[in-house]
């Protein structure tokens, strides 16, 4: 093991464990916690951390669990937002961490937060359509999946439609079950194209004999 990595690995095993809470203090890891300049860049070849910007990073064996990710996502979520969407998708399921940092808020954030721009909703949302792990609040799995299904901006409708099946596979979800929500409330923002969406998705949900 190099110095470099018996620094990393002292400073990691001090982390609060899962049962006290997620820490804001815990989770990201910056350039000067380490012994020289070029070790976050060599960790990060490496594939240990992944990077956020240059100075700053995060374990990959944090990203590989759910309140891993969560403990990620609390250090980048202002205070009293909540993480929705593409970060809430990450959070959920994984992958690689999406290139902006979408939140529910009635602040407006236009400063970049580790490389990363925010990405407001501003929306009332019921608490039952929430998660808390630990100090960050979440969208449920099924909210999380119909604010992408009705959002403009998450991106290409193809991948947008594979990163959907993905999250509700993961969750044991269907598409009948966002329907469901989405028609109880009719007024959410981009109902027809969520409706529209989940409705072709249950057709390739029944051709492929699954319980919808």
């Amino acid at each position: 093991m190099t110095e470099t990595q018996q620094h990393l690995s002292m400073r990691t095993t001090s982390k609060p464990t899962v049962d006290h809470g997620l820490s804001k203090k815990s989770a990201l890891i910056f350039a000067h916690d380490l012994p020289g300049p070029m070790s976050m860049k060599r960790l990060c070849d490496l594939g240990i951390l992944i990077p956020l910007e240059g100075t700053t990073a995060f374990l990959n064996s944090d990203a590989e669990t759910l309140y891993g990710r969560a403990s990620i996502a609390a250090c980048v979520v202002p205070t009293g937002a909540a993480a929705c969407t593409l970060l809430a998708t990450w959070i959920w399921s994984g992958g690689s961490f999406p290139k902006t940092i979408d939140i529910i808020s009635r602040s407006h954030y236009r400063a970049p937060v580790h490389g990363h721009l925010i990405r407001v909703y501003n929306r009332n949302i019921p608490p039952d359509h929430l998660r808390r792990m630990g100090k960050l609040l979440v969208t449920s799995p099924i909210r999380t999946a119909c604010d992408l299904a009705c959002d403009n901006d998450s991106g290409d409708s193809q991948e947008l439609l594979l990163v959907i099946s993905d999250l509700l596979h993961r969750q044991h979800l269907t598409p009948s079950a966002c329907l469901a929500l989405l028609s109880s409330n009719s007024r959410w923002p981009g109902h027809a194209k969520g409706v529209k969406m989940f409705t072709e998705m249950k057709l390739d949900f029944d051709t492929l004999g699954n319980h919808v």
